[in-house]
């Protein structure tokens, strides 16, 4: 399988929108895929469909007796879904996903050109926890405004030389605005060959894909953002090739 994990630089880059975008552009691609939901906000299963109080089941589960079989919803025929779940309760501490994830992996068993992609909240630090996994790649979603460019910085100054498997992905972006074009050109210099080459554009058609519980292929398969997508998705696909 090919294991992407996917994280905004911090809250509100739609990591969200991007694992789903992302999902329907490879399926589109004939390419199989299961995408795992890592997020208590459960957002990503609307996505797909689901109604927003789908009950948790494989992240309440009893990390010594994980006994209970794991199911992903089938939403297309190569196309899958593990939600989150709605929790009851408030506080939901989501490491208990991270602890389950090998489980639910060994469980689900995806094939070995399946792309399995992880919808991570920014605020998970993960690194240590998955970069063990030799089939491992981390896209970071970027968008173009300062927040963005002074944690990218910290980024780059912590961790020299980057790691090879780390893409960083420029999300929502507006061409039209200096401040936008100008990050992206430094972004561009900043991480060279390791800035995904292709962007995915802001565009209403993302959220109104949401609004009607929809993947974007389904609701607007001809809008920019969609093309964007479709780009990334072949950009993934060479990606994971030459690894």
């Amino acid at each position: 399988m090919h294991l992407i994990a996917i994280q905004g630089l911090r809250g509100g880059c739609g990591t969200t929108s991007i694992v789903a975008g992302l999902t329907s552009a490879l399926a589109i691609l004939h390419q199989p895929v299961l995408a795992i939901d890592l997020c208590p906000s459960n957002i990503l299963s609307l996505h797909f469909g689901l109604p927003f109080d789908e009950p948790p089941a494989w992240t309440t589960r009893e990390l010594h007796n994980p006994a209970q079989e794991i199911v992903a919803f089938r939403h297309q025929e190569r196309v899958s879904v593990l939600p989150f779940g709605r929790h009851a309760t408030q506080g939901y501490d989501p490491l208990r996903a991270v602890d389950l994830l090998e489980h639910a992996l060994r469980q689900l068993t995806p094939s070995s050109g399946t792309f399995v992609l992880l919808n991570i909240p920014p605020y998970l630090n993960l690194l240590s926890h998955l970069d063990q996994r030799p089939d491992i790649h981390w896209l970071h979603v970027l968008v173009t405004d300062p927040a963005c460019h002074i944690l990218l910085n910290y980024q780059l100054r912590d961790h020299h030389p980057l790691p090879r498997n780390h893409h960083w992905l420029i999300n929502r972006l507006q061409p039209s605005l200096k401040l936008s074009h100008d990050l992206l050109e430094l972004w561009r210099l900043a991480l060279g060959q390791l800035l995904v080459p292709c962007v995915i554009h802001e565009d209403e058609a993302v959220r109104e894909a949401l609004a009607r519980k929809q993947l974007l292929g389904e609701s607007a398969p001809h809008c920019l953002a969609m093309r964007d997508f479709l780009a990334l998705a072949s950009w993934c696909i060479k990606t994971v090739e030459r690894s």
